[in-house]
């Protein structure tokens, strides 16, 4: 009994290892692809399919940006199941922008495996308070696919 709860333990002592060393390097991988001077802008009015930025981890939140303007637009519900549910929410009085545009600042680790997104973003809209300011987006890489798990500003 004692070697198999020690068998177990060193079982679960590898796998969250290497669950560190993989955000650590989906992180490493993420940060190479950044140019951290580069400003995403969107308009409701030209919203374009597709992503021409060579990071998966920025098309991601490109579109998640995109289906924050128009939660009808084409190509959102491709990826509805990689993005909270409460971006597709209709409803007159969340007061969606027409506009957003964003810049990342940095990016974070964190123990769960996903990885924050820090960014500086403006709209013209209120939309739950989450596309004007400090906005970090909570990231997961799964089958080398990026999902937003949540979103939240932050006040400084």
């Amino acid at each position: 009994m004692k070697k198999a709860i020690t068998t177990l333990f060193f079982i679960l002592f590898i796998i969250s290892c290497s669950q560190k060393d993989t955000t650590a390097e989906k992180t490493k991988e993420a940060n190479s692809n950044l140019d951290k001077n580069t400003v995403f802008s969107f308009d409701v009015n030209n919203l374009k399919t597709g992503c021409d930025y060579d990071s998966e981890l920025v098309c991601t939140i490109n579109s998640a940006v995109k289906c924050t303007l128009n939660p009808l637009f084409k190509e959102c519900e491709k990826i509805k199941d990689r993005l909270p549910a409460f971006v597709f929410m209709q409803d007159e009085t969340l007061q969606r922008p027409t506009f957003q545009s964003y810049k990342i600042n940095k990016l974070t680790p964190r123990e769960d495996g996903a990885i924050e997104v820090y960014t500086q973003s403006t709209c013209n809209g209120n939309w739950f308070g989450l596309c004007n300011g400090n906005i970090v987006y909570v990231m997961k890489s799964i089958d080398s696919k990026w999902y937003i798990k949540d979103m939240y500003a932050l006040e400084f």
